[in-house]
């Protein structure tokens, strides 16, 4: 069997596996995982790929992932490579055979207030909808202001529906 139909067969696993060393490490999850966990899934949930990662040492925890897959897929499936971004460290872990991100780590530039879902950190969602109301009063992040319009629209709707102000 091929490596690239190797890799198409059993790419579900690519998600547990990383969630369940996510669960031992204790890092924090951000972004679009972390909203979709805590929204209701009618509530038009954004399909994502990849996992956004804090970390203290993003390098680090990039190449300990790598290592992790390529030994649970038994072969070299994954690589490393830092991320092309002027305000944060970023480093990808990334599929050979597809090219596509699994895993972003990044420092993160504040404190995270974080909740735990099946043994797995993500950050609030108050925290989520805080960072995106900033970024949409900030010039310099207009590439952004569609996807956080989006999700202070998706967390007003929870909160009529819940009749609880999470903000």
């Amino acid at each position: 069997m091929t490596k690239e139909k190797f890799f198409e067969r059993n790419k579900n696993l690519v998600n547990r596996f990383v969630r369940g060393r996510l669960a031992k490490t204790g890092r924090t999850v951000h972004g679009t995982r972390a909203t979709n966990v805590q929204l209701p899934k009618f509530l038009g949930r954004k399909p994502t790929v990849d996992w956004d990662v804090f970390a203290k040492n993003p390098k680090k925890a990039a190449i300990n992932m790598e290592r992790f897959l390529d030994k649970k897929f038994k072969g070299d499936f994954f690589d490393v490579r830092e991320g092309k971004t002027k305000r944060l460290k970023v480093h990808k872990v990334f599929s050979n055979v597809t090219g596509e991100t699994q895993v972003d780590f990044s420092v993160p530039d504040r404190k995270v207030p974080t909740i735990s879902k099946r043994n797995v950190r993500f950050a609030t969602l108050k925290d989520q909808v805080e960072k995106a109301k900033s970024n949409l009063k900030d010039p310099t992040k207009l590439f952004r202001a569609e996807k956080d319009r989006s999700l202070v629209m998706r967390v007003k709707r929870f909160e009529m529906l819940r009749m609880k102000k999470i903000t």
